[in-house]
């Protein structure tokens, strides 16, 4: 009897795409982040990690993606999905809430800089509040192809940065 092929949910499509990214990023010598913004099954923005490439240290993956997506999309993104290979960091989770992303997927939890695990600014209800009112939470995925993900990281030794972590 052959093997049974499994068929690839939408997120992981998406998430080792945004891993593929990450080893893009490593060989351009930036830190291995990627992510991809999705609308209606549809990419629309996708980056690597810039930092280094710009000499700015807020030109995250998921940043810069944004921002090529709110030039083809405004300021309301409330249509999109993200999916990046790491969760994204708190400076990066404000944007995503103040642009009203409504679904984030993220293979490697990062419970040390995380705007999940450790700063809770994509769960925070109340920022909801906020005005101009930001929208409610995204749904949020985490730990979705973390395993091949943290590859990608181990090369450049952080493996005691990522640690397996579920909320």
């Amino acid at each position: 009897m052959g093997k049974v092929k499994r068929h690839k949910s939408t997120e992981e499509k998406y998430i080792l795409q945004s891993i593929k990214l990450a080893e893009k990023s490593l060989k351009a010598n930036e830190n291995p982040f990627g992510c991809i913004i999705v609308q209606n099954n549809k990419i629309i923005a996708k980056s690597t990690n810039k930092t280094a490439r710009f000499n700015d240290v807020s030109k995250h993956a998921e940043i810069v993606a944004l921002q090529l997506a709110q030039k083809k999309l405004g300021k309301d993104l409330s249509s999109c999905e993200l999916y990046s290979n790491c969760e994204p960091c708190v400076m990066c989770s404000f944007i995503i809430r103040e642009l009203r992303i409504k679904k984030v997927v993220f293979a490697v939890y990062s419970p040390k800089m995380g705007g999940y695990s450790k700063w809770n600014v994509l769960e925070d209800s109340g920022l909801s509040e906020i005005n101009p009112p930001f929208a409610d939470p995204p749904n949020i995925l985490g730990g979705i192809l973390e395993n091949e993900a943290k590859k990608t990281f181990e090369k450049i030794g952080w493996n005691e940065m990522f640690l397996t972590h579920s909320r």
